[in-house]
Parts: C-alpha cells; sequence; structure tokens
C-alpha cells in the first residue's frame, strides 16, 4: 500500500500513515464493506414475502445493493452520470509513476494529482455518498469499490442514530408493498455506481427511510400516495405523463431515458440554483419550466461544442456578453442560468413549485462570479496550456465520454487527443 500523504514529502510523516493505514486494515469491516453491522440488510433481495424491509420505519438507514432499487422516475440527465464515468475512471499509465508514488494532490506532479483527482475521488465520493465521510485508506491502481479490503472509509457506516447532517445527506427510499424499495432521491448517484467498472449492482449503498407504505391495499393505493407525497416523477423526457407501470423497474443507463433538460439543469448548479435544501424532483421542475414555459429550446444549440460564453453584470443586471458563442452547451447553460436567476422568488416555476422552494439564486454580485465558475465547472479541458493536470468541467468530460465511446480506462488514445 502507498503511504496517503496530501501535501507532505516527509519521510517520518510517511513512514507514520504506513502504519496508520495497517491500523485501518483491521477496522475496514466499519468503514466499508462488512456485510455484518446494525443496520437492517438484504439477502434475498427486497419486494419479497419475507424481504427484511417489511418492518423498516421512517428514518431508519439501510444498507441495501443497488439492484435492490425501484426507480421513481423514468428518466435521468445522461451526461451528469456521463461526467461521473468519465472523471473517475482514468488511464492509470497516462503518467509515468514517481520515484515517491502517490503523495496526494500534488502541485508539481503530474502522476499524483491525476490519481487524486480520479481514481481517489471516486472512492472518495462512494465513501461520502454513504454517510462515510470519505476516504481514509486507498490503494491506487488497486483499489475496486465492489471489494471493500482494497480501502477504508474515514467513518462506520450511518445508522438511524447518526448526526442528523450525515442522515439528511443520505439518499432517500420509501418502503412499498412486500417491502420492496422505491427510491425517491439518488438516481444519478445510484446510477453512475452501478455503471462503473468496479461498481455494478451488487455494490453496497446506504440509503434512509422517508416513508413506509408497505401496508397499501393495492398498488393503486401505493401510487396514489406515492404521488400524493412528491415520491414519483411521472413525465418522460418530452414532459408527457407517464402511468407508475411505465417506470423502469431498476436503475441503469439501459433502463432509463435520457432528459437532456436535467442534464442542462445539473450545470446550473451554483449559477441559477442551489441544490443544496430542494425537495425531491428539483431539477425537473426546473427541466420543465426551462423547456415549456422559458422558452429555451435545446435545438437551436449545439450540444457537441464548449466554445466560451460568458456574461456581463451592469446595475443589478446579467447578460450575455456580445462576441462569445450563442450556441454551444457552455451559451444553453448561461441562458438558462440568466432565465432562472430573472425570476422573482414567488414565481411559480412548475407543479406549484416556487423559485424560492427550487433553490433559486440571485443574479451575480459580478460577473466574474459566474464567468470564473462556468470555466471551471463547465467547459474548461483537464490540462492546462503549461502541461499542469487539472480538473476539468463536467461537461467536458461528459462530452468526451461521448466522443471516446468510453473513459479513459478503455479508450486512453481518445482522451489524450
Amino acid at each position: 500500500m502507498h503511504c496517503l500523504t496530501p501535501s507532505s514529502r516527509s519521510a517520518r510523516l510517511c513512514a507514520w500513515k504506513w502504519l496508520l493505514a495497517a491500523a485501518f486494515t483491521a477496522t475496514l469491516s466499519a468503514c466499508g464493506g462488512s456485510d455484518s453491522d446494525s443496520t437492517s440488510t438484504a439477502e434475498d433481495g427486497g419486494g419479497q414475502a419475507d424481504s427484511p424491509y417489511l418492518a423498516a420505519k421512517a428514518g431508519d438507514v439501510l444498507k441495501v445493493r443497488i439492484d435492490e432499487l425501484h426507480p421513481t422516475q423514468p428518466s435521468v440527465g445522461y451526461d451528469q452520470i456521463y461526467y461521473n464515468l468519465g472523471r473517475k475512471q482514468p488511464d492509470l499509465s497516462r503518467y509515468t509513476a514517481t520515484a515517491a508514488g502517490y503523495l496526494g494532490d500534488d502541485a508539481n506532479d503530474n502522476y499524483s494529482r491525476y490519481l487524486y483527482r480520479t481514481e481517489r475521488k471516486r472512492v472518495d465520493d462512494y465513501c461520502a455518498d454513504n454517510g462515510q465521510g470519505g476516504v481514509a485508506v486507498y490503494q491506487p491502481g488497486k483499489t475496486a469499490l465492489i471489494d471493500p479490503s482494497t480501502y477504508a472509509c474515514q467513518d462506520a457506516p450511518p445508522t438511524a442514530s447518526s448526526d442528523a447532517a450525515v442522515l439528511a445527506g443520505l439518499k432517500t427510499v420509501v418502503i412499498g408493498p412486500a417491502g420492496a424499495l422505491y427510491l425517491t432521491d439518488g438516481h444519478h448517484t445510484f446510477t453512475a455506481l452501478k455503471e462503473l467498472a468496479d461498481g455494478g449492482d451488487a455494490l453496497p449503498v446506504w440509503v434512509r427511510v422517508s416513508a413506509n407504505y408497505g401496508d397499501a391495499s393495492s398498488d393503486t393505493v401505493f401510487w396514489q400516495r406515492m404521488q400524493d407525497s412528491s415520491y414519483v416523477w411521472l413525465k418522460d423526457a418530452a414532459g408527457r405523463s407517464v402511468a407508475p407501470a411505465d417506470l423502469p423497474q431498476r436503475l441503469g443507463l439501459s433502463e432509463m431515458a435520457d432528459d437532456p433538460y436535467r442534464s442542462l439543469v445539473y450545470f446550473t448548479r451554483g449559477l441559477g440554483y442551489s441544490n443544496d435544501d430542494v425537495s425531491e424532483f428539483a431539477e425537473f421542475n426546473w427541466g420543465e419550466w426551462l423547456r415549456d414555459r422559458a422558452g429555451l429550446a435545446l435545438s437551436a444549440y449545439d450540444l457537441t461544442k464548449l466554445d466560451r460564453a460568458r456574461v456581463t453584470v451592469s446595475n443589478g443586471a446579467v447578460a450575455a456578453r456580445a462576441g462569445d458563442s450563442t450556441t454551444s452547451y457552455v451559451a444553453a447553460v448561461r441562458d438558462a442560468s440568466m432565465k432562472m436567476v430573472a425570476l422573482a422568488d414567488t414565481d411559480v416555476v412548475a407543479n406549484g413549485k416556487t423559485a424560492a422552494d427550487l433553490g433559486k439564486l440571485p443574479v451575480p454580485a459580478q460577473a466574474s462570479d459566474w464567468n470564473d465558475l462556468m470555466e471551471e465547472d463547465v467547459w474548461r479541458t483537464d490540462t492546462n496550456s503549461s502541461g499542469r493536470y487539472r480538473s476539468a468541467g463536467k461537461a467536458w468530460y461528459a462530452l468526451k465520454l461521448r466522443a471516446c465511446g468510453g473513459a479513459a480506462n478503455t479508450q486512453p488514445a481518445c482522451w489524450l487527443q
């Protein structure tokens, strides 16, 4: 195992980290993968007569497999998932391994920076999404999410008595008839985990129970309760109504349709709206508004281009900067964000949700607030003019994966073009 030393090359500290790693090995079952824990688990799958989830209560925390989760929406934004797949599955031979090995996010070492911001991020995000803080021990080039012996999270798996902030960060489910698990938040996160080469259907995740409707007298009653509680999104990518029977049975890109407006809204985070404290399906409400009422037609944009599209801010108003692209993916993100912040907090966006309900942000105080964020978060490449590796924009990863037909771990030559 390589020692994990994010910023120091000290031999003494490195040696200490080796000892720390050994200590963590003894506690891996508490930090990321043992089947023995205090939360409910399933050996035979949800939705069975003997499902262990039948008696789960609101607030309970369950350890489940991804293939036990039933979607409550017909589509996802593929580009949000492609960003995760493109960033987190690196070409491990891209940079020559340094003599000191993996040192963390080292400013002068492309090998270390690349691993820290790609492969290690994959593990760090998995731990965080499961309420376990982040990654504590990580083995460069050898870590696989499906194999908990190859890494350790910082914290033990969550339980119903965990800190409130940990519980609030967990994805959520509703218990349905026969103890089936219906995912109400986390479709993109768990679909990405399923599609990762070291993830898959059997990958364990921890979820929090929002409600138990397992006592519903019929499927019709169950789905009506789901709709009354806003726990289901019954519209397809074109905004047409669908029936509960039309929902996919499993997560996955092969199971769920692509909603490009849902991807667009994801890229407006931090610009047009904040996702920090919004209800389930907030992004679909924004997407419906942009498509049906705000007059933003994605057909007017070339979603394969990332040409720069900046803004100006004058007298409290934000506008497109003259001379920049009006048709690139970045322009679509900019234009959508401008429409969002132009709303009053009390304006109804969709389905009775106001702009404030959906996390609308104010007009930026200065143009650089948006221009810098769009560069860092949306369009920039993963290497600067000096050849230094950096984290690229989310849309750049998504488009690169589309163009290459896979991530850098399977299409290394394409990712270097």
